[in-house]
Formats: C-alpha cells, sequence, structure tokens
C-alpha cells in the first residue's frame, strides 16, 4: 500500500489531506478482553463485559477520531469451544462475517492461558484474512503470563507484535499508531462526536442483559433476552436539578422454573438485577434513573440449545 495520498478523489474541505479511515476487527478467543479493549478505545462503555463467555452477541462499531483518522472498531462474538448448539453456530459466523472486508485485523490474545482448540480457530481465521494483521498480547499488567513467549513466535505472520491492557490502559495509543499506519486514505464513516453504531436503547438494554450475566448463575443468562419498552427522558421537578432517565423493560425468561430463578426468593435476586443495573445506567449516562424491571416468559424465544 502507497504511503501517499491517492491523486483521486480530493478530499472534501471538512477532511485534511492523508487522512485515513477503515474498519478494523478484534478477534479473539471467549474472554479474552476484546469487549474491554474496545471500551477502552473509544473512551466509554459501549460493550458489556462479564466473566462469562458469549456475552458478545451483536457487531458493535466503537469509533476513534484522530487529527490525523478515523477507526471504526468492530467487536465481534468470541471464538468458544462448547456443546454445538444454534447460537454457538450463529456467533462463530458473525465473527468470521466480521472479519471480511476489513482494512486492518487486530487478533488479541490472552497470554495467561495455555493455547487451546479456540485459539486454533481464531489463527484459522487470521489466516484466512488478507487485510493488514496485528498480534496484541494482551493483559500486560498480569504479573504472570507464562504463554507469551508462545505467541511472540508467531510473529512473523503480522505485520506488528503490540502489548496491551484494556483494563489498566497499557499500549492503547501505540495500537491506535499502529492501525492508523495501515488503513487506506478517505473520508470518515462517522461523524466527529459519534463514538457507536448503537443507539440508546440498544445500549439500555445491553446494560441490564450484563447484569443477568454477572448476578446469575451458568444455566440461565444464555436462555434470556432482554426486551427495552421504554427508554425517556424526564424533566427535572425543579429548576438546577438533573433531569431522569425512565426505563422500563423486561427480561424474558423460556420456561417457568427459568423465570423463578431469575426472580428469587421474595424477589431478592429481580431487586438486585435492578439495583446494579441502575447503577450501570447512571453512571453510563450521567443522570439519575428510574428502572422498572420486569421478569416475564417468552416460550417460544430461541434458546441456545438449538
Amino acid at each position: 500500500m502507497s504511503d501517499l495520498p491517492p491523486a483521486a478523489p480530493e478530499p472534501s474541505p471538512a477532511t485534511p489531506p492523508g487522512f485515513r479511515v477503515g474498519l478494523v476487527a478484534i478477534v479473539g478467543r471467549t474472554n479474552a478482553g476484546k469487549s474491554t479493549l474496545l471500551n477502552r478505545l473509544v473512551g466509554r462503555k459501549i460493550s458489556i463485559v462479564t466473566p462469562k463467555p458469549q456475552t458478545t452477541r451483536e457487531t458493535l462499531h466503537g469509533v476513534v477520531n484522530r487529527p490525523e483518522g478515523q477507526i471504526v472498531f468492530v467487536d465481534t462474538p468470541g471464538f468458544f469451544q462448547t456443546h454445538a448448539s444454534a447460537l454457538v453456530d450463529q456467533l462463530h459466523s458473525r465473527a468470521r462475517e466480521a472479519a471480511q472486508d476489513l482494512d486492518v485485523l487486530v487478533h488479541l490474545v490472552d497470554p495467561t492461558r495455555a493455547p487451546g482448540p479456540e485459539d486454533a480457530m481464531v489463527s484459522d481465521l487470521v489466516k484466512s484474512v488478507r487485510a493488514p494483521r496485528l498480534l496484541c498480547l494482551g493483559k500486560s499488567d498480569a504479573e504472570i503470563r507464562p504463554h507469551a513467549a508462545y505467541w511472540r513466535a508467531q510473529a512473523a505472520n503480522y505485520e506488528a507484535v503490540l502489548e496491551v491492557s484494556g483494563l489498566a490502559d497499557i499500549g492503547v495509543e501505540e495500537l491506535v499508531a499502529a492501525i492508523l499506519r495501515h488503513l487506506p486514505f478517505g473520508e470518515p464513516l462517522y461523524p466527529a462526536g459519534e463514538v457507536t453504531n448503537a443507539n440508546r436503547r440498544f445500549i439500555v438494554g445491553e446494560l441490564i442483559r450484563e447484569q443477568v450475566y454477572i448476578q446469575m448463575e451458568d444455566e440461565v443468562p444464555y436462555r434470556t433476552k432482554v426486551v427495552v419498552e421504554r427508554v425517556e427522558d424526564v424533566a427535572p421537578e425543579k429548576e438546577g436539578e438533573p433531569g431522569r432517565l425512565l426505563v422500563h423493560a423486561t427480561i424474558y425468561a423460556p420456561t417457568d422454573r427459568l423465570q423463578r430463578m431469575l426472580i428469587g426468593v421474595g424477589a431478592r435476586r429481580v431487586k438486585q438485577m435492578r439495583q446494579f443495573a441502575r447503577r450501570e445506567l447512571r453512571r453510563h449516562f450521567g443522570v439519575p434513573v428510574d428502572l422498572e424491571l420486569e421478569i416475564g416468559i417468552d416460550r417460544e424465544a430461541a434458546t441456545p440449545e438449538g
């Protein structure tokens, strides 16, 4: 790829000469830290983060703007080795689709865990991509990373190898600079100031779903869905006071048993999810939040048992 801007088309008056822009996918095994890294790159939380695998279900765009260019990051589902199911196949398919037609591919690995079948699936995907590839050794803030040497030995397959930690904000700007060097010249894909393609209702639903994953046992979260019926701005009652955000959402379970588990004894579980979800919503939107959270049943909903 040439390091000189193309002769045509001419950039618009609002776009400086030599401005670079492109799509970048972050791929890796499940729980490699992709969502944490994306949130750090964008500067705000747009992708949920939990200790459980399979939490990223939709392809999100996170936009990073710099004077010299715009990077549109794609957060993809992780690859995970588990029992066959419709959900697993669907998530793997989305990850592969997101990795095609890219300008740069970022392969994020977790050197604290031994390479396994999930890493092999990701490596096969990486090899099939013709775009420039960057290898990121994640969790660089960890004291012990016994498998870092294994990944550094793969350096010949990548344009660069970088040390990063989304959690500790290590190597993030170096990663941005490395990506920009490989992007083509062009016009911004998003207006300045936009950081994601996710609308407010979607973000509300994701923050509630995050609490389902965190608060519930392994069996429950993957068989539920969150529907946000209402998101409304409420004007302050008195001058000088902040406005409020009114949210009404329902967590749907496919069976009576799972509904009871989500509600909990004395409604303790749903109250706990409401409390923590309300805290995260307030932190994200910066205003007080009134959250009405119900637990319903949708027996026809598709489940990962496929």
